[in-house]
């Protein structure tokens, strides 16, 4: 389907609900693939592969352009929708969530942080290490430590090569939008309700951070997912779309679920 800007974007199931969802650094809907399938039994699930991957790897990415792109999803539908972003699309959805605050129905953040100390240096090792190795190799490694050792070499694989499709630039400069941009002032003025989901073994953004970002938020939904690493939806998908169906049908957890 198209948006009115021209953007592709997939919808499944025929749930009333609509959830948007946004993937990480590097990644298109392709992140999406094992979740999808449980959420889409109670839910319209809507993905799209982001400017600069997948389809659209073409186009510069930005945390603006991104942004725009969640607007005009939410603006072409009838009713509030749910928001969920992963890692990178922590930024992007959290900043769609407040500049389109009465269409929002719930937002889940998975993986997310306030932000990382030494952005640029951390960006600049980044290319050097892909000047060295290439994304190809870069994507193996990634897989093969983001994961969990019990996920499937399949699900590994695939992650591994979707990565080594992004152009290097492109993945450079995805990187430095969030790497240099803070989520502190961005997240203390979402007013949905709000879920924050992390990964038990996630190295990346750990456990100690998605405290800090429910605290910035004042949101007491906060989860760990046992046996999951900084890709939630592909270690535990079922768990995963178990806890976020539940929040997007109530707006709200009960304490022990």
């Amino acid at each position: 389907m198209k948006a009115p800007n021209g953007l592709v974007y997939y919808r499944q199931g025929v749930g009333k609900e609509t959830i948007l969802m946004h993937p990480s650094l590097g990644l298109g809907r392709f992140l999406f693939h094992r979740l999808s399938p449980f959420l889409t039994q109670d839910y319209s699930v809507v993905t799209w592969d982001p400017r600069g991957v997948g389809d659209r790897r073409d186009r510069e990415p930005s945390l603006s352009g991104w942004v725009d792109d969640v607007l005009t999803l939410i603006e072409a539908s009838d009713e509030p929708v749910h928001l969920l972003g992963i890692s990178l699309g922590t930024w992007v959805m959290g900043r769609a969530a407040v500049l389109a605050s009465d269409q929002i129905a719930s937002l889940t953040l998975i993986g997310a942080s306030l932000g990382f100390a030494g952005g640029e240096e951390e960006v600049a090792r980044r290319r050097q290490q892909l000047n060295d190795e290439g994304m190809a190799e870069f994507g193996k490694r990634y897989a093969e430590t983001t994961l969990m050792p019990a996920t499937q070499k399949e699900i590994k694989d695939n992650l591994a090569i979707e990565l080594g499709l992004v152009k290097p630039e492109s993945y450079l400069t995805a990187m430095k939008a969030i790497y240099t941009e803070g989520n502190q002032t961005v997240f203390s003025e979402i007013r949905c309700p709000t879920l924050v989901l992390v990964g038990q073994q996630d190295q990346r953004t750990p456990p100690a951070m998605a405290d800090a970002v429910a605290e910035t938020i004042h949101t007491p939904y906060v989860r760990i997912i046992p046996r999951a690493g900084h890709l939630a939806v592909l270690d535990q998908p079922g768990r995963v779309a178990a806890i976020v169906s539940a929040f997007c049908r109530w707006r709200r957890l009960p304490p022990d679920y």
